[in-house]
């Protein structure tokens, strides 16, 4: 019984060293090396430059009261189509109490004057008739008598404007009244009936009272960086894509490049402006859309390509390995010369070398 014990305890030791050198020496060959299999496909290869910035109207103009006051009234609506003198609002006139002294310091001055050039010609008048005085002097006299008439005219008209923003020499000019500068829609309505607005002058740019633009024709207004604007110049064409809808495919051409820079965040941008030429969207293109532009520098169509990672760069020449045997654990490969073309940084064309049956070492997967 023990020596059959033993040859049991010697067998289990020799097959425990048996295999301990089995798997040792399995462990020490090498193990083969298998690669991803890719194949050449027909694409459409671009380069690009990509730039930021927001959908706007090309013709933009910010309506501004042409007198200081309360905005008593506003007659039109966001969304609205208006034209050209259409009236959009109403401002009541505050007035200035030191334009308004100097107005009526102006009116009795010139009132005063009035009255004594009426004065002065009523006495010319009789001494005229009489005989007593030459006609140059009469003459004279109802000349200064016409330029008092209108400088106390002149004088009420400009308090009058002061006070009620109009006047009976102004005619139908009326500044209480704000109309439309340009014909569109109305795209913006910041202040509220009640608010106080300021008249371009200037010292001030004035209240906005209503914003108008032409939302038929817009562009993309954006921003791109110093490396990539040396790619650029006027004619290239442009894919925009907006926030509200990154499956929405809008068309554009560069129309300018700013040729002065200015240094954002330690980087230095360049603006640009680029039109909207085609949208297949359903809805319009609303103003302040946040917008990419990706501007196409160099584009290689319906040509050869495989991912670059499948490109050898060897001796200064460029090579492909092609699958010429072998299985999941036994892969052969042969080195084959290509002549690469235009990559996006992801994908290279092929012009010469390959094609589209042939199967191609990718990236190591073990």
């Amino acid at each position: 019984m023990k020596k059959t014990l033993k040859i049991i305890i010697w067998a289990l030791v020799a097959a425990f060293v048996l295999l301990t050198f089995y798997l040792l020496w399995r462990q020490s060959r090498p193990v083969p090396e298998t690669y991803e299999l890719l194949t050449p496909v027909q694409r459409t290869i671009r380069q690009s430059s990509i730039a930021t910035g927001q959908i706007q109207p090309r013709r933009m103009v910010y309506v501004k009261p042409r007198i200081t006051g309360i905005l008593s009234r506003i007659d039109v609506k966001i969304g609205q189509k208006v034209k050209v003198g259409d009236v959009i609002a109403r401002v009541s006139v505050i007035p200035d109490m030191n334009s308004y002294n100097e107005a009526l310091s102006a009116v009795e001055s010139s009132n005063l004057q009035l009255r004594e050039a009426q004065r002065e010609f009523d006495l010319s008048e009789s001494l005229f008739k009489q005989g007593v005085i030459p006609r140059e002097d009469y003459e004279k006299a109802t000349h200064s008598l016409s330029l008092a008439k209108e400088n106390a005219a002149r004088a009420q008209s400009s308090l009058d404007i002061i006070l009620h923003g109009s006047s009976s020499r102004s005619g139908a000019v009326n500044t209480t009244i704000v109309k439309a500068t340009m014909s569109g829609t109305v795209i913006d309505i910041p202040l509220k009936q009640g608010a106080s607005v300021v008249s371009t002058s200037p010292y001030s740019e004035g209240t906005t009272i209503v914003t108008i633009a032409d939302v038929s024709d817009m562009i993309f207004d954006g921003t791109i960086d110093e490396t990539e604007v040396d790619k650029l110049s006027p004619g290239t064409p442009a894919v925009i894509t907006v926030g509200s809808s990154l499956d929405r495919h809008i068309t554009g051409t560069l129309e300018e490049i700013s040729a002065m820079g200015v240094k954002k965040n330690g980087t230095v941008m360049f603006s640009l402006k680029a039109s909207v030429d085609s949208d297949d969207g359903a809805t319009e293109l609303r103003a302040g859309y946040s917008a990419n532009a990706e501007f196409i520098t160099a584009q290689a169509d319906s040509v050869i390509s495989i991912e670059e990672t499948a490109i050898s760069f060897e001796e200064g020449a460029t090579y492909v390995y092609k699958l010429v045997s072998g299985s999941a654990r036994n892969q052969k490969f042969e080195r084959v010369p290509v002549v690469t073309g235009l990559s996006d940084g992801i994908y290279i064309e092929l012009k010469e070398g390959v094609t589209k049956d042939m199967v191609l070492r990718g990236n190591k997967m073990n």
